[in-house]
């Protein structure tokens, strides 16, 4: 199908200096909320269900709001718009969160965070791509700023809220939001750029790619695993008698594992295919959650995060490299909002919540095992399922045309 129209398009952040930036901030709000939202919680006194479907709010937006997001800015080329907006709405709905109590309130709150926040990364990404102009590698370059942000604010948060509480710990979320704000403001761009239009039936051409559908089944799985370890990780260290700067330090060292990865990934890349890469990442989950049944050693629960260099850093940018690589120009941050929504959303969904109601009944050895199990079938699937789909070693160097050759 050939397409002879083109639209123009501004993209909000063009200089890989303010995407740095952005990530940075983006990260430290997550080094905030991820370690020290369910501890929260908890201290208000919700229960294990409550915490579950509390933290299935954002994964269950995560199913449709990223595409739906991503895909209108696609079509309307207001990509700019909807990135500035959606930012600060995110930081304002962040404000919520340490002045309420109850729990429908809190649900509110964090509906409204996830409904304007999930689509900004698969912006932020499609933003990036094209600022490398087919460098997909130097990818991990920009991105690592998000690690550190991460990891500095995860430290730095644990022993804070020792000292200040929980509660008012909580408005660094609204801070590194608005930071990220006045970034995408200050390095807004005014120059436009021209695109090739797609339609829908290119994005249905696209599906069709059984690679692109193999890789959001797995990754999907794979995020599914991740539910006992995203709710119950800190408050599981506190039961086994930590501190919540340790479980910083724990939450943190998995980042810095990240980082490595970050730093090193133009070079890793050369050494295997996207497709083994991707599949050392998720057998990397199954590995992960095995060790954890077993582990309650200080020194050995930090050793096993280590493990998050590879069912994160490196899931991550296979990932979106492989479904950068997969689809037309015109589709990248509906491609990125695709790959958020199935993976980060889908998945993350149905592992909270499964997690939030097994936990009494199962406790968390026996969660793990579970997640353990799930990985590995996510792995088999992968790898079996690609070699069948024929899919070369060079996978992430294949891109499909629109309307015929490029």
């Amino acid at each position: 199908m050939a397409h002879s129209s083109w639209q123009t398009r501004r993209d909000c952040l063009t200089s890989t200096r303010y995407l740095a930036a952005y990530y940075f901030w983006y990260f430290a709000a997550i080094g905030v909320s991820e370690p020290y939202l369910p501890p929260y919680w908890r201290s208000l006194g919700f229960s294990s269900p409550a915490l579950g479907l509390l933290n299935a709010i954002a994964p269950a937006i995560t199913v449709l709001a990223p595409f739906l997001w991503t895909a209108y800015a696609d079509a309307t080329r207001q990509g700019e718009r909807i990135f500035l907006i959606n930012t600060c709405i995110a930081a304002l709905a962040a404000v919520l969160f340490p002045n309420l109590a109850g729990f429908w309130p809190m649900a509110a709150a964090v509906l409204i965070y996830a409904a304007f926040r999930t689509p900004l990364i698969p912006l932020a990404n499609s933003m990036t791509f094209r600022a490398l102009a087919g460098r997909r590698q130097g990818y991990a370059a920009i991105r690592l700023w998000g690690t550190i942000g991460y990891i500095l604010m995860a430290i730095g948060a644990g022993f804070l809220v020792d000292r200040i509480g929980l509660r008012a710990g909580m408005y660094g979320i609204a801070l590194a939001m608005l930071a990220c704000g006045v970034v995408g403001w200050v390095g807004r761009s005014r120059e436009r750029s021209s695109l090739l239009s797609v339609h829908l039936g290119t994005f249905l051409q696209t599906l069709r790619d059984r690679r692109i559908l193999l890789l959001l089944l797995a990754t999907c799985l794979a995020q599914v695993s991740f539910g006992p370890y995203t709710i119950f990780f800190t408050i599981h260290l506190q039961h086994i008698g930590l501190s919540r700067g340790f479980a910083g330090t724990a939450w943190a060292l998995a980042a810095g594992s990240e980082l490595f990865v970050m730093l090193t990934w133009r070079r890793m890349s050369t050494l295997a295919s996207a497709r083994i890469w991707l599949t050392a990442a998720l057998a990397a989950h199954a590995v992960r959650w095995g060790l954890f049944v077993i582990a309650r050693d200080p020194a050995f629960l930090l050793a096993i995060q280590l493990t998050h260099a590879l069912t994160f850093g490196v899931f991550y940018l296979a990932g979106v490299q492989m479904v950068d690589a997969l689809v037309p120009d015109g589709l990248r941050a509906t491609a990125q909002g695709l790959f958020a929504s199935v993976t980060f959303g889908l998945g993350g969904l149905v592992g909270n919540v499964l997690a939030g109601l097994l936990y009494e009944s199962l406790g968390m050895a026996r969660l793990y095992t579970v997640a353990a199990a799930l990985a590995a079938g996510a792995t088999v699937l992968y790898w079996v399922g690609t070699r069948l789909a024929g899919a070369g070693d060079r996978l992430g160097t294949v891109r499909i045309p629109v309307g015929g050759s490029r």
